[in-house]
């Protein structure tokens, strides 16, 4: 279980710090570590999945669609297991981001609409994993990312 908790932090200390990489730097294309950075921490994400699925669920995905339905009905009241689905949108929008940073690294001449979208998109899944569906000292450390994340994602526009 420890694999499970290590490769998901670690995936998203690495989607932060390729994001304050992307997010900071004064020249345009941003460095090639936030890129690494930003993508190493898809791929973590994906193992962190594939971990859940074999240790977890043993394969049976309607038992991670069940789990998460139980996780919701927990925190919400409400019994729904969509959140399994919304990950998977997630990981694709992410891997599109990437390849699309990879493609055309001048992130300046993206349109601030499609940045902002998916700076809300990100948060959102983000600080749901991170802080909502989280508990002590992971909440803490969700909160701290999410925290730093909005801040580089603010601190440019502000200066």
């Amino acid at each position: 279980m420890l694999a499970l908790y290590l490769t998901i932090w670690m995936s998203l200390a690495l989607f932060v710090a390729g994001e304050t990489g992307r997010s900071l730097s004064r020249r345009s294309p941003p460095p090639a570590w936030a890129w690494w950075s930003f993508t190493l921490g898809l791929v973590l994400a994906l193992v962190h999945t594939i971990l859940a699925f074999d240790v977890v669920h043993n394969w049976v995905h309607d038992d991670a669609v069940l789990a998460t339905a139980q996780q919701t009905q927990a925190m919400f009241g409400v019994r729904v297991g969509w959140g399994v689905y919304v990950n998977y949108v997630f990981y694709i929008v992410w891997l599109a981001d990437a390849v699309g940073w990879r493609l055309s690294p001048d992130l300046a001449r993206r349109p601030r609409a499609v940045t902002w979208t998916l700076r809300a998109f990100y948060l959102l899944i983000i600080f749901n994993g991170a802080v909502v569906f989280a508990a002590g000292w992971r909440r803490v450390l969700g909160l701290l990312l999410v925290s730093w994340l909005v801040r580089v994602w603010t601190l440019r526009q502000a200066g």
